[in-house]
């Protein structure tokens, strides 16, 4: 048996770098993805809907300072919190400012989902479609 030695061996390097340039754009993509993807403005909504009961609702104002409203008066998260106690078969209703600080709002619903097992409506004003 007789090996010719005189040829070049070759190694094609095109897979490895196909694989590399596969994996940078991976890594690239999921980094971008890791940033904030939605920015919250709230109250405008265009599947807004008139409520049919108020009776069966309790109405809570967030100012555009952060302030909690209930019955015209400021009150804290934890009286928001007896209030939900004190009224078991209420709904939450938020109307909250569309510059109020999103800390208050986070306030509400852990609250709402502590006492309303995470049920609550957010009152909005109707947007035009565009």
């Amino acid at each position: 048996m007789k090996f010719d030695f005189d040829e070049d061996i070759n190694i094609d390097l095109t897979p490895l770098i196909d694989v590399i340039f596969m994996l940078l754009i991976f890594f690239i993509m999921t980094t971008t993805f890791s940033k904030p993807v939605i920015d919250v403005l709230l109250p405008a909504s265009i599947t807004a809907e008139k409520a049919e009961d108020k009776t069966k609702e309790i109405a809570v104002t967030v100012s555009n300072k952060g302030d909690i409203y209930y019955n015209d008066k400021i009150i804290t998260v934890s009286e928001l919190e007896t209030v939900l106690k004190n009224n078991p078969d209420k709904i939450l209703n938020m109307f909250i400012d569309k510059t109020a600080p999103f800390q208050a709002f986070v306030h509400i619903v852990d609250v709402a989902k502590k006492e309303r097992n995470g049920r609550f409506i957010i009152s909005t004003d109707t947007a035009e479609r565009k």
